[in-house]
């Protein structure tokens, strides 16, 4: 396994923001993530917007192995421009997918977590871990 700088000088370049920033928030807002996204470069396929409006940006299951991170919105768009598609989560909303490149589910996070879904184009994978987490609830570090 190779070390990977967790971010390159090319990604200060998205702390300044620019015209295709969509966040309400600027980029230097601070979210939380995980060390397996920030350190590993694990992707983030879970979105969470608590009400109090910070963002948390995760791989899947976070275990005991797994530490809080914190990075600008600004570093974690750069790393994953991908997360401009849920830029306007509201405050109470997650969002999640089962791929790196696949489509966003959204949904209020006070909603029952979803029983596992057997289709073919359901993220399978996160709705099923969801399910059977044994966590009370997404809001991992709150």
């Amino acid at each position: 396994m190779s070390f990977r700088p967790p971010f390159s000088p090319a990604d200060a370049a998205a702390e300044h923001g620019d015209a295709s920033w969509l966040f309400s928030e600027p980029a230097q807002t601070l979210a939380y993530t995980s060390s397996r996204v920030l350190i590993e470069g694990h992707p983030v396929l879970l979105v969470v917007r608590s009400r109090d409006g910070d963002w948390q940006f995760l791989h899947g299951p976070v275990d005991e192995d797994d530490h809080c991170r914190i990075v600008t919105l600004g570093r974690a768009v750069s790393r994953d421009p991908s997360l401009l598609l849920v830029a306007d989560l509201p405050p109470g909303w997650r969002a999640y997918r089962s791929l790196a490149d696949g489509l966003w589910f959204r949904e209020p996070s006070d909603l029952p977590l979803p029983e596992p879904v057997r289709r073919r184009d359901a993220p399978r994978g996160w709705t099923h871990w969801l399910a059977n987490s044994s966590l009370p609830s997404p809001w991992l570090w709150k």
